[in-house]
């Protein structure tokens, strides 16, 4: 009688599990499966002025699961309600949106202001054990999106082509998504720390204004600034890298041995914590525009950040290496309901706005306070204008 060898049975049952783990076509049991449904209800007096009820029809619902990185979406029915068949147990990312057109807000307030009704559930397990159907209720909350809004942010880095952790060339660019000119005399890009999600505060890390002296630096409907950390022509250091010499400003740290381009024009430092430039991490950031009277009035917390008004905010993106730490934001949905990215450091790839429609041939970009639905990730940055009313 032959010996059993334990130590080869467990190295197949070892090889055996590892193998089946990596079979991406594992066929998941039907008997698992449930369905979904999502009522969707309005508080405010938007939808139940609009309808004539509190529930929220056509609004646009997005269900992502976190395991098998799958996403559904789905539109409410006249009842409030988006359904999902066929739903895997899986803790789950939720996001609902709808927005309020101008004529819609005229109706309701009598402002012609366009509004966003808005909420996410954050890494939620959905499991079902009873009659295969799961009822969630959610509230949307109310926000204004923003005229002058982010496009694109190049955060990435650039990948070892020769230099390696290349970051010099992370740019901005800012679109007028409005139909009047809007200018950007003290208005502030800030970089917002971890922690204080909820406050009434933003914690600043880098602040940095734009110049002006109130109507100096004006921006057109459909037309964009490009604000550059160095505005150099990086493809000369770097060999797959942008070229942003070109830039209308850039960041310029004074006294920590920054490049400064004299042609372009030099955003104000406000705050400046640390760096020889104002950085945006390659990996999770939150970056946000402001309008602030008086920067300095409610002065810095015991970490060195600069304590900015939450009310100043006009546009925030929220971006993470790992889309599935929603516990991790740092902006609240009323300025950033998701996350974008999802990018690993130096690959030069791009996070830019998608196209929403055109009106009389110009681009309006998608707002909807949620950069989980409004942004994509692009393989190469895209400076300047990209939206083509022909395609």
């Amino acid at each position: 009688m032959k010996k059993i060898n334990i130590k080869n049975i467990l190295l197949f049952f070892i090889i055996t599990v590892v193998f089946l783990s990596c079979d991406e076509d594992i066929i998941k049991p039907n008997s698992m499966r449930f369905t979904l449904k999502i009522e969707v209800i309005d508080t405010s007096i938007f939808t139940k002025t609009l309808s004539g009820d509190s529930l929220v029809s056509n609004a646009n619902v997005y269900i992502n699961s976190i395991s098998y990185s799958e996403q559904k979406e789905s539109l409410t029915d006249s009842n409030g309600i988006a359904i999902f068949e066929n739903i895997l147990p899986d803790n789950y990312s939720i996001t609902i949106s709808k927005n309020i057109s101008e004529e819609e807000g005229m109706q309701v307030n009598g402002n012609f202001v366009r509004w966003v009704l808005s909420n996410q559930i954050q890494d939620t397990m959905l499991f079902d054990n009873t009659d295969k159907e799961i009822l969630i209720k959610t509230i949307l909350k109310l926000s204004k999106p923003g005229s002058l809004i982010f496009s694109e942010i190049y955060y990435n880095g650039s990948p070892a082509n020769p230099v390696p952790y290349y970051f010099h060339d992370q740019f901005t660019e800012l679109y007028n998504n409005s139909s009047d000119t809007i200018y950007l005399d003290s208005l502030m890009i800030t970089d917002v720390n971890y922690g204080y999600r909820d406050e009434d505060i933003i914690h600043a890390i880098h602040a940095y204004m734009f110049p002006g002296d109130g109507k100096t630096y004006p921006v057109g409907p459909g037309e964009y600034v490009i604000v550059a950390q160095d505005a150099i022509d990086h493809s000369e250091i770097n060999h797959g890298s942008v070229d942003l010499h070109n830039a209308d400003f850039e960041y310029y740290a004074k006294d920590h041995s920054d490049v400064d381009n004299p042609d372009v024009v030099n955003m104000i430092q406000i705050q400046h914590k640390y760096g020889v430039d104002f950085l945006y991490s390659v990996m999770n950031d939150a970056i946000v525009l402001m309008k602030v009277e008086n920067p300095y009035s409610l002065g810095y917390d015991t970490y060195d950040c600069l304590l900015l008004p939450k009310s100043g905010v006009i546009d925030g993106v929220e971006y993470r290496e790992k889309l599935s730490e929603m516990d991790h934001k740092r902006l609240d949905a009323t300025i950033d309901g998701g996350i974008t990215g999802g990018l690993q450091m130096y690959q030069g790839k791009t996070i830019e706005r998608k196209l929403d429609r055109f009106e009389d041939n110009r681009a309006i970009l998608m707002d909807n306070n949620n950069s989980s639905i409004d942004f994509q990730v692009l393989d190469t940055a895209t400076i300047g204008y990209n939206y083509d009313a022909n395609k």
